[in-house]
């Protein structure tokens, strides 16, 4: 096992005050004239190669927000691995906690259809081989750190420790259900904030045996929502695409922040973005309300770009 040793010039790991645990990948993106019907072979108006990973995205949003952010995560001996430890390093990101195993890295193959929408295929490669014991010995490292992040693109066992040791530290627990799975409940225990798209919060929703609503309008979600994060017992986001998010805090009233109206080009790594400018604006003191706010705002920027990180803005 290799870790890559990259520090940002004049802090270490004991000063990132942001921790994100998950997949790192290169993202393989063609983008389509439409909607690409089964065993139909399309020809594609244009084609790029990226980085991606719901962790590593929402690592560089919080550390282009202003965070300072340290990433726990795998890659492989390719040169997919090399390629993205190199552009995560340039993003000044800790990397001291990045693993490097003998087999491939994550990949990710995207097809963004000519209205923003995108289907994905992810291939965890190494990142499917961490260890819980290793995760959590690495985030014990960060005591000093305010808020520690997670997703669902790695194993549950993983996310887990990670969350466990995060609230021995006293840390902030930030959970993304995201690509949704059956929940163990201890990660439900081990979770302050839990954000979810409207299909996540769905299903979630559902095998807790609570009542959905008929829509998803925003009046509707304002008065579901208490209810949900009371159950659940986290405080709770939902975003809504390009109208916003509603979020709940257990001890105040739904609060919906909207959208601005933009273009939307390619809507890959947006709930990412949103995530991670939502942390890292709890981390400079906001109030949740107002960090929602900067997620959004971030978000729609994000969505009139093409590529996920390539398309992040700097605060």
């Amino acid at each position: 096992m290799r870790v890559h040793k990259t520090f940002r010039k004049g802090w270490n790991m004991s000063s990132a005050n942001i921790v994100v645990l998950g997949n790192t990948n290169v993202d393989l993106t063609a983008y389509l004239p439409r909607e690409i019907e089964g065993g139909e072979t399309l020809i594609a108006k244009n084609f790029t190669i990226g980085l991606g990973g719901k962790g590593a995205n929402q690592a560089v949003a919080a550390q282009r927000a202003g965070g300072r952010v340290s990433f726990i995560g795998r890659v492989g001996s390719d040169n997919f691995g090399d390629l993205m430890l190199d552009g995560l390093a340039k993003e000044n990101l800790d990397l001291t906690h990045v693993e490097r195993g003998p087999g491939e890295s994550a990949n990710a193959t995207i097809w963004v259809q000519q209205n923003g929408e995108n289907k994905i295929a992810v291939f965890l490669g190494e990142s499917a081989n961490m260890q819980p014991e290793g995760v959590a010995r690495s985030v014990s490292m960060h005591a000093e750190a305010s808020y520690f992040v997670s997703q669902l693109e790695v194993h549950q066992e993983v996310v887990l420790a990670g969350l466990i040791e995060a609230k021995k530290n006293n840390l902030i627990t930030v959970l993304n259900i995201a690509p949704y799975s059956a929940l163990d409940s201890e990660i439900l225990r081990n979770t302050d904030w839990l954000i979810a798209n409207e299909v996540e919060i769905s299903a979630l929703i559902e095998s807790q045996g609570l009542e959905l609503p008929e829509n998803f309008s925003v009046d509707r979600m304002r008065d579901v929502m208490p209810v949900w994060s009371a159950a659940l017992g986290v405080n709770l986001i939902v975003t809504l695409g390009s109208l916003g998010a509603v979020g709940v805090n257990q001890t105040s009233e739904a609060a919906f922040i909207s959208a601005p109206k933009v273009q939307a080009v390619d809507t890959v790594g947006a709930g990412d973005c949103f995530i991670g400018f939502f942390v890292a604006a709890l981390n400079k003191g906001l109030d949740w309300d107002k960090a929602i706010h900067a997620g959004v705002i971030a978000a729609s920027e994000s969505v009139q770009r093409p590529g996920a990180q390539s398309s992040y803005p700097h605060s």
